[in-house]
């Protein structure tokens, strides 16, 4: 029997799937797991994540080399819903279909986040739900304040994009389970790359609508996005 909302509606069920298993090879270390104050990237996601009221359950992907690393953080947290552990793959495509693969049958929507974006609000994921429970496929991002170049490899400019049309990209993103299951499946038989969920999707010829959002959602990517991070957990900086 579904659940239903106060309102009468049913409730939809959303599981999450935090990616967390890249190799930080331009970071240094490792900047999922290494405290930003006196808490991980992680451990904030987590946090953010399983307070959103539609979060049933949370599945973390993580390297090989660290599923005893997350085994250990996840036993000092005490969160509302159910968190698993699961390996991830070669490309982050593999780590996604991975998490897919073992969220509940209940988990009608798959909300992907990347671990190392320790800022995301519960507003936020409840704009992009909105849009993904009426269109089936929602990412935030920002349009871009900048003049967007292509360039060859050699960095020779080959066309001035209309700065109108493009967007910076970022996590949460929100599909429809079986939508993004699908299109991982065809990437997968095609032996295609994704560089985000968002792009999985579009390939198969299913649009995903952008949620404009103006809060700082940064990713760390970098060490000095790190230490910008650490920042402003610890109230030395604004923004």
């Amino acid at each position: 029997m579904r659940e239903r909302e106060s309102s009468g509606g049913e409730v939809r069920i959303v599981g999450a799937i935090l990616v967390a298993a890249g190799q930080s090879r331009r970071m240094g270390f490792d900047k999922i797991f290494r405290p930003l104050t006196t808490r991980s990237a992680l451990e904030l996601c987590l946090e953010r994540v399983s307070a959103f009221p539609r979060i049933r359950e949370i599945v973390v992907v993580v390297a090989r080399e660290r599923l005893e690393d997350a085994s250990r953080l996840l036993s000092g947290c005490a969160l509302p819903v159910p968190v698993r552990i699961v390996e991830g793959g070669a490309e982050r495509q593999d780590s996604v279909a991975a998490g897919l693969e073992v969220l509940a049958p209940r988990s009608e929507f798959a909300l992907v986040h990347d671990a190392a974006r320790p800022f995301a609000t519960g507003e936020l994921m409840e704009a992009i739900f909105q849009v993904a429970q009426r269109e089936g496929a929602a990412a935030c991002g920002n349009p871009s304040s900048d003049t967007v170049k292509e360039a060859d490899e050699q960095g020779k400019v080959v066309a001035t994009l209309d700065r109108r049309r493009v967007w910076n990209v970022q996590t949460p993103q929100i599909f429809r389970r079986e939508l993004l299951r699908e299109a991982y499946r065809k990437l997968r038989e095609g032996g295609k790359i994704a560089t985000d969920d968002a792009a999985a999707v579009e390939a198969i010829g299913h649009p995903v609508r952008l949620v404009a959002y103006s809060g700082f959602n940064g990713k760390m990517t970098r060490p000095d996005d790190w230490e910008l991070a650490r920042q402003l957990l610890l109230g030395k900086r604004d923004l």
